[in-house]
């Protein structure tokens, strides 16, 4: 089963996901679709012979991960570029696509975040030094350091 499922993400040099599918690179949605219906309907594995149950699962997966490729114009756009360049991505061409997006998109929030909070602590230790000093401050810090102030001598005073 092992060598089975490394041959599942790999296409023979002749074979595309447009073989794949039985339509020409120059198809459009609607026959994507179209021929993605059937044969998904031919080689869903609840309607295969019990014997090759293992070989249509395995078509069956190949033929959806292809619909998901064409049908998805810029995965479908990086597939046809990489077939120009003489090599085949892998089925799982719309999938790594994407999470590579996300791993950038959440590498750059994630910096940017980053950059946030360093920021927020540089100015609330400014603002410390700033009050502590006794330079001119806003009207919120200063209201602030007085109730801090009364709180601490009303404590001090209670004991």
């Amino acid at each position: 089963m092992t060598a089975t499922i490394d041959n599942l993400h790999t296409l023979s040099q002749e074979e595309t996901l447009y073989d794949l599918l039985g339509i020409s690179e120059s198809g459009t949605l609607f026959d994507i679709k179209r021929a993605y219906r059937q044969m998904a309907l031919k080689y869903h594995p609840d309607v295969s012979p019990t014997e090759q149950v293992d070989e249509y699962t395995l078509r069956f997966i190949r033929v959806q991960e292809a619909y998901e490729t064409l049908s998805d114009p810029y995965a479908r756009a990086m597939y046809d570029a990489s077939m120009v360049k003489g090599f085949h991505l892998g089925f799982s061409v719309n999938k790594g696509f994407q999470s590579d997006i996300k791993l950038e998109e959440k590498a750059l929030w994630k910096k940017s975040w980053q950059m946030q909070v360093l920021e927020l602590k540089q100015r609330s230790t400014m603002k410390k030094v700033r009050v502590d000093r006794g330079e001119r401050v806003s009207w919120g810090e200063q209201v602030r350091k007085r109730r801090s102030e009364s709180c601490d001598h009303g404590s001090t005073q209670d004991q």
